[in-house]
């Protein structure tokens, strides 16, 4: 399996995809995929629930966020289950981690469990038993537990699945670089008195690099000169015995080159075809997503093992959590049946978020859940279409933005002045106005349809 990593500089931060033997199998976007998870906050505690055993913080961001008794402990020095009124009181300020993101019946969730990713190394500041990433298994697993106990003895260190592949001084220099980053996190928090993400913390980008680095790609892959020039830096970073192969690409679009931007639109679609005939139809629905497998006449056991496969790389690159329901062509025999499950648990084996598969029922039907983190491809490119009641959709504001960054982009000087139409001139202005739109004057046009844009030589 060969896997590679295209970047692209996007609206709101750089894009990147992932992809195995040529197919896009994850797409991300710097600081934006999960906006909230990993990311630390200088908070203040502004309700105190016993019944609940919870707190609730001040984050800085216009809402409420959540911090169980068990998640507050950390803070206060202590491992003892105690109630949440003797760990925390109102108006405290607490350095805080996002480890999930809020939705529409719930806030964000935070902890003080604080963790600080390298990419052989997760420091925790506030201590721990040494141990291993929760990713590697087996006898690789033990072996790793062993190395960080008797290198770090006083714990507070997890090793990571990379940690196998390079030497003590390499990993002895990341935890020190992380030391230090948590010093300069811990200071910033000291000398700030409004809540808010905390500026030391890690660039998106060097998020985003880790993040995908552990997939061991084999080739990057970038087109933009000044983000060749960010990546190469990291690249030469990195220890010779994880470092991938960078590529330069001569064009103006990574994605457009590459196939990922007709990918992405084919992940849009509710109807995907197979490669061997029929197709599978994923439809979301207000208590969970629905996908259906059609086979046009092809034997159902070769039909549903293509389906499964696709299936599973749909879910994780269109980031579907939740409850899936997937109606399989109906498998008459036991081991028929045995088999299709097998496959996919298989297929969804490399999956970086929690799956739970159940076995089919007797009327073909198969529950997956899946864990929610952030939001899903379809939420943030796409919205309901207001100017037809509602029964379609239309390209979203994160959308349009896109589309007018590529505009820009493809043009060999800026223009002087853009029309936008008011919600995207909206939008852009809660934004705050990006940097590749600075020297170009912005004015509102009520004329132009939803998210549309004109310039003085053309329209969008």
């Amino acid at each position: 399996m060969t896997r590679e990593l295209v970047f692209e500089p996007g609206a709101f931060g750089v894009r990147a995809a992932l992809l195995e033997n040529g197919r896009l199998i994850e797409l991300h976007e710097a600081g934006a995929d999960r906006p909230l998870t990993d990311r630390l906050f200088l908070a203040r505690v502004t309700r105190v629930e016993p019944r609940l055993n919870a707190a609730f913080l001040d984050f800085g961001e216009g809402r409420d966020g959540y911090l169980t008794a068990k998640d507050a402990r950390f803070a206060a020095g202590t491992s003892e289950r105690l109630p949440i009124s003797r760990l925390v009181r109102e108006g405290r300020f607490l350095i805080v981690q996002g480890i999930r993101e809020g939705d529409a019946d719930k806030g964000p969730r935070f902890t003080t469990d604080l963790r600080l990713f390298g990419l052989f190394v997760i420091y925790r500041p506030h201590g721990g038993e040494a141990a291993a990433s929760a990713r590697s298994r087996g006898r690789d697993r033990r072996l790793l537990v062993e190395r960080a106990r008797t290198l770090f003895p006083k714990g507070g260190v997890t090793l990571r699945r990379f940690a196998a592949k390079v030497g003590d001084e390499v990993v002895r220099e990341e935890l020190r670089r992380l030391e230090e980053r948590w010093q300069r996190i811990a200071g910033e928090a000291k000398t700030r008195r409004r809540p808010g993400r905390l500026a030391a913390d890690e660039d998106p980008l060097e998020t985003l690099w880790r993040h995908l680095l552990e997939y061991e790609p084999a080739r990057v892959r970038v087109a933009d000169a000044a983000l060749h020039a960010r990546l190469r830096a990291l690249l030469a970073a990195l220890p010779e015995a994880v470092r991938p192969r960078l590529q330069r690409i001569e064009a103006v679009s990574a994605f457009e080159e590459t196939g990922v931007a007709a990918e992405i639109t084919r992940a849009l679609a509710a109807v995907v075809p197979l490669a061997g005939g029929g197709r599978i139809v994923i439809e979301p629905t207000l208590a969970c997503t629905a996908i259906d497998v059609d086979g046009e006449g092809r034997e159902a056991l070769a039909l549903d093992l293509e389906a499964a496969a696709e299936i599973a790389r749909q879910i994780r690159l269109r980031n579907i959590g939740g409850t899936i329901v997937v109606d399989f062509v109906d498998l008459a025999r036991p081991q028929e049946r045995k088999r299709l499950e097998e496959a996919l648990r298989r297929a969804f084996r490399d999956d970086p978020l929690t799956v739970q598969i159940q076995p089919m029922s007797p009327l073909g039907l198969v529950q997956i859940s899946r864990a929610r983190r952030g939001r899903g491809l379809a939420a943030r490119w796409w919205r309901a279409c207001r100017r037809c009641g509602g029964s379609g959709r239309e390209e979203s504001l994160h959308a349009r933005a896109e589309a007018l960054h590529r505009d820009l982009r493809g043009r060999p000087s800026p223009p002087r002045r853009l029309r936008l139409a008011p919600d995207l001139h909206a939008f852009l202005a809660r934004q705050g106005p990006p940097a590749w739109l600075s020297g170009i004057d912005l004015d509102c046009d009520r004329s132009l349809p939803p998210g549309g844009f004109r310039s003085e030589d053309g329209d969008g």
